[in-house]
């Protein structure tokens, strides 16, 4: 193996981070829609809303991310007391989801692999968030690092991002690997920085890749590479 150490997504790449949210997002409309008389398509579709404009609005930072917001803003869309309703709102999201995350198949054996070696996972959204999710997928046991975009103020695929992981494990860029789902944040951002990357593509989406780049399907095929 070339590499000393790793750079690691977590969202839609350990595990399904869409399948997760659906279960999650569901959860918290058929509470609402039974708790207000609302019909669920209303609730669903003011959340969109609502994500949206926080998304522009804060654009680029963690806390367009942050649910507790999305539902803040929800509520006041639909004219309901924002501070009575939207904490426990929140809670019941993360709650659910949390119950079900699910590593993706061969993950786990991946994560032994590479256990003797530094991993640092690099991640967006909010400090706290992350922590629960790496809590309940035991990250702890194969990673000693983290890198959230709360702590660093920007987002991937910012150079910063990556630069921290690297100063976090004392390696440099032609040390590591990175390993992410999202072309765009994941990959191009690492390779800007000269660093070999594997991009996990289940969704056959075509991009044009450089030469620090490569693709694979599931993390049995990741294992293969790695290993060479």
């Amino acid at each position: 193996m070339d590499y000393k150490g790793f750079l690691l997504d977590i969202d839609n790449t350990l595990y399904d981070y869409e399948k997760t949210h659906k279960l999650a997002n569901n959860a918290v409309i058929d509470s609402l829609s039974v708790t207000f008389t609302i019909p669920q398509e209303t609730i669903r579709t003011n959340l969109i809303t609502a994500r949206k404009q926080i998304h522009a609005e804060l654009a680029q930072t963690a806390a367009s991310h942050n649910r507790l917001l999305y539902f803040q803003r929800m509520f006041e869309l639909l004219n309901i007391n924002p501070i009575q309703y939207s904490y426990d709102v929140y809670n019941l999201y993360w709650d659910t989801f949390i119950d079900n995350i699910i590593l993706y198949e061969d993950v786990l054996e991946f994560l032994k692999m590479i256990k003797p070696y530094k991993v640092c996972l690099v991640t967006d959204l909010t400090a706290d968030v992350q922590h629960k999710k790496m809590q309940k997928l035991k990250l702890f046991d194969y990673a000693g690092y983290a890198v959230i975009s709360e702590e660093a103020g920007i987002e991937k695929p910012h150079p910063y991002m990556f630069m921290l992981g690297l100063k976090k494990m004392e390696l440099t860029a032609n040390e590591v690997c990175m390993i992410g789902d999202n072309y765009s944040k994941d990959i191009v951002g690492a390779t800007n920085l000269g660093i070999r990357s594997f991009w996990l593509n289940t969704e056959n989406k075509k991009e044009e890749l450089n030469d620090l780049t490569t693709e694979f399907k599931n993390f049995k095929e990741l294992m293969g590479y790695i290993q060479k």
